[in-house]
């Protein structure tokens, strides 16, 4: 009996950070000025929900890794 508490509490806590990271990646698409890889934030949200860990993380990797393109600017050395 006491399994079903715990199995409910962690069910509920992968839930709860995978929805937490939808919504982040959501919220720091719809922030950018350009869509990344050309797809809008409900589809990066979308993927991001449905592949948790590695919707992220491609998500980070297509625009906050060292590996993106950056335009410099005129104070960068």
């Amino acid at each position: 009996m006491i399994w079903k508490f715990w199995l409910t509490l962690i069910i509920l806590a992968i839930l709860s950070i995978n929805l937490y990271l939808t919504a982040a990646v959501y919220v720091d698409a719809k922030k950018q000025r350009s869509y990344v890889l050309y797809l809008p934030p409900a589809v990066w949200a979308f993927v991001s929900f449905f592949f948790p860990l590695s919707g992220f993380f491609i998500y980070w990797l297509m625009h906050h890794s060292t590996l993106v393109p950056r335009e410099k600017s005129r104070f960068d050395y």
